[in-house]
């Protein structure tokens, strides 16, 4: 088992990912981009406590979390004590 990593670092696709998302939801009427994009983070945030709780990705070294709550999955890989953000999508992607 690994060692839990301290630190998540936002790579700048996935920061470019929350800013389109923030941008796409603040178009739909009643959508909440605000919450929607505290909901990601804090999923992120979350790995820096529990490590690599999400399931393997297609990609090898890549795993992905759902965020609970939200149709959003959070890409991202783990090097030493540091957990990478690399993209945000929505489940509906075609990725």
């Amino acid at each position: 088992m690994r060692a839990k990593p301290k630190r998540v670092r936002w790579r700048k696709r996935a920061l470019d990912d929350l800013q389109g998302l923030h941008e796409w939801l603040g178009k739909l009427p009643r959508a909440k981009p605000r919450a929607t994009i505290a909901r990601i983070r804090a999923a992120a945030e979350s790995l820096a406590r529990l490590g690599d709780i999400g399931r393997p990705s297609i990609a090898e070294g890549v795993r992905e979390l759902s965020v609970r709550g939200a149709p959003y999955v959070i890409v991202y890989r783990i090097e030493g004590e540091t957990v990478d953000i690399l993209a945000v999508y929505h489940t509906a992607q075609d990725r």
